[in-house]
């Protein structure tokens, strides 16, 4: 504040992520808004950063942020973050719409119904069916990602009124696999969250065939995923004609010590918006 006037703002959300099968404690921000008139000669994005590390040092093990390019450089180089990983973009056509290079593709590999997996839609995740797989995933993940629960999945997707999202089960005939939730919008799918036990490649694959035959039939151009460089579904991705379209990056702070070494494993619904 400047007298009465409230100068900037920066908030944060929790957040459970895991690590290694650890779970730390995070904050992720929101967002942080300066009023016009003290954006330049203040100082006021400084002092915001500041006063944040010192508030939350005891509250948090980590805080972590996807920042735009503007603020970026300058939590990077005054405030002791760093670039955790890097968020890529993948597009996939699932219809054809025209002689471009991605529309042909459609037709070359369109995807279609897996014998092996089904998708059953619900509009609420069942605690006692999915948490012990969200459990088992954790205690065997060899890499860091925002840990949720169903019961959060139901509260930040499912119950979500400003979004219409849709929430699945991954069935192999009557056993459960993991979970996935989807967001139309405009023309696009976007894949917003994905569980799947063992990282299991060829459920992946199934996965990945069936919604886009899912998407083609609900009359939707594009499938729309994120993937960081190295993970285990990047080159499933590929094969299934996925275009990587653009690049943008996720950055993180420890409160105190190391970022969690290892890759990371990021999804357009861990944002605090998409």
């Amino acid at each position: 504040y400047d007298g009465e006037t409230r100068a900037g703002q920066e908030n944060y959300l929790r957040q459970t992520v895991a690590c290694n099968g650890r779970l730390l404690s995070a904050g992720l921000g929101v967002n942080t808004l300066i009023d016009d008139r003290y954006r330049l000669f203040h100082g006021v994005f400084g002092k915001l950063c500041t006063l944040s590390l010192e508030s939350l040092a005891d509250k948090f093990d980590l805080l972590c942020a996807f920042a735009n390019e503007e603020s970026k450089k300058y939590y990077l180089k005054y405030y002791g973050w760093q670039v955790a990983a890097t968020i890529q973009v993948y597009k996939k056509a699932t219809r054809f719409s025209g002689f471009g290079p991605e529309s042909l593709l459609s037709l070359i590999r369109p995807g279609g119904r897996s014998k092996m997996l089904s998708l059953v839609r619900t509009d609420e995740f069942d605690p006692d069916r999915l948490d012990p797989v969200i459990e088992r995933y954790r205690l065997a993940a060899k890499h860091s990602y925002f840990h949720k629960t169903a019961a959060f999945l139901n509260w930040k997707f499912l119950r979500n009124s400003h979004y219409k999202i849709s929430g699945y089960y991954l069935m192999a005939s009557d056993r459960l696999l993991g979970y996935c939730l989807t967001y139309d919008t405009g023309i696009e799918r976007r894949i917003i969250d994905l569980l799947i036990e063992n990282d299991d490649r060829r459920v992946m694959a199934a996965t990945l065939a069936t919604l886009s035959d899912m998407t083609r039939d609900d009359g939707l151009a594009r499938l729309v995923i994120h993937a960081t460089p190295g993970c285990w579904y990047e080159k499933i991705l590929r094969r299934h004609f996925f275009i990587r379209r653009w690049d943008f990056d996720f950055i993180a702070r420890t409160m105190e010590g190391d970022l969690p070494v290892g890759p990371w494993i990021i999804h357009s619904g861990d944002f605090d918006m998409f």
